[in-house]
């Protein structure tokens, strides 16, 4: 016999106790108070009745949904996760095990990170020494940091935190974000080999479009001045030069050190042909000298970069512009890493066959 203690009868809605003279309907098996059953004079449920189902009891009300405490710190860089995180959510490292993550006097964490100051568990080296070695749900053998150690929560400028930057940068944040700190923190520079060797190629990739403009148009310009200089100035004044000396030019340019000398005495008497065969060489370094502006500055440019863009998607309306957010402003251009490699090509191959 089915226990009523607790339903609530259909009619009036109280909760059937212990004391209760309740009834049954024959057909169903509703329960009612006697009372309520007199006063209905039937039983209520008549779709249960015609379609010869029996009444159930209402399943037990489900326990309310709480939100996971998030009291487990990551040995890394410190972030909060909830108790049954396997990985933290802020950098990716493995969380050690439930029970190992109270331990008693730990020495004391010496990296360099957010996290220094922090405990660490016993066995586990600091972050950047090494392999971690402590127990780890799944051992992960190799943990990759997206943020390269730097805490996403911590501040890049005013308004401005380090998460804000990395989903702009999107690409290659385990090198951007800690020079970004790095810089920071010092106030000095960080050579950029990718800025150095395309200079405003990387740029336009990293979507500075202002800058990257300008530095591939004085590149662009540096070449054309090296290739016209070459063609139209130091080879015909060398071929000069090597007629006054009475050297035969169809024999080519390879000299002797005899001839190399006259050549030497034939310039030293008129310096301005001297300037004349080093022009090609003048607008090489005038590029060589770009490229390593660049190198040199990239990365600081690249930062304010970033921070601007943010303060702007920040600051601007979504429903007037819809474009301004972080996923659109930010990441490479692809398209423009491929239209200057073509360009390129183009400008090395073809053009010097034109002049």
């Amino acid at each position: 016999m089915i226990n009523f203690t607790g339903i609530k009868c259909p009619v009036c809605g109280k909760a059937f106790t212990d004391e209760d003279d309740i009834v049954v309907c024959p057909a169903c098996g509703a329960p009612y108070h006697r009372e309520c059953y007199q006063e209905k004079g039937k039983c209520i449920f008549d779709d249960l009745h015609e379609k010869g189902k029996e009444w159930a009891p209402p399943p037990p009300p489900k326990p309310p949904v709480t939100a996971e405490v998030k009291d487990t710190e990551c040995l890394f860089c410190g972030g909060l996760n909830a108790r049954s995180a396997k990985l933290c959510a802020h950098c990716g490292a493995p969380l050690p095990i439930m029970g190992e993550r109270e331990v008693k006097s730990p020495p004391p964490f010496t990296g360099t990170g957010p996290a220094a100051g922090r405990q660490q568990a016993p066995g586990q080296q600091a972050y950047g020494t090494g392999a971690p070695q402590g127990r780890y749900y799944g051992q992960v053998p190799f943990v990759f940091d997206p943020m390269g150690g730097v805490s996403p929560a911590d501040t890049l400028d005013m308004g401005v935190s380090y998460g804000d930057a990395s989903k702009l940068v999107r690409q290659n944040t385990s090198y951007y974000m800690p020079t970004f700190r790095y810089m920071k923190q010092t106030g000095r520079n960080k050579f950029n080999f990718s800025a150095f060797l395309f200079s405003g190629a990387w740029m336009l990739y990293r979507k500075q479009y202002k800058y990257g403009i300008v530095v591939t148009a004085l590149m662009f310009l540096l070449y054309l001045l090296y290739l016209a200089s070459s063609i139209f100035v130091a080879t015909p004044a060398l071929l000069e030069v090597m007629k006054q000396a009475g050297i035969d030019v169809s024999a080519g340019l390879s000299l002797t050190n005899e001839q190399i000398l006259v050549i030497s005495q034939f310039i030293a008497q008129e310096p301005s042909l001297y300037l004349e065969l080093c022009l090609p060489m003048i607008c090489l370094l005038l590029m060589l000298a770009l490229m390593i502006f660049i190198g040199v500055r990239g990365n600081k440019m690249y930062m304010r970069h970033c921070i601007v863009t943010v303060r702007k998607v920040k600051s601007a309306d979504l429903a007037a512009e819809p474009n301004m957010t972080l996923d659109q402003k930010g990441g490479v251009n692809t398209s423009v890493a491929v239209c200057m490699f073509v360009c390129y090509f183009l400008l090395v191959n073809v053009v010097p066959l034109l002049l």
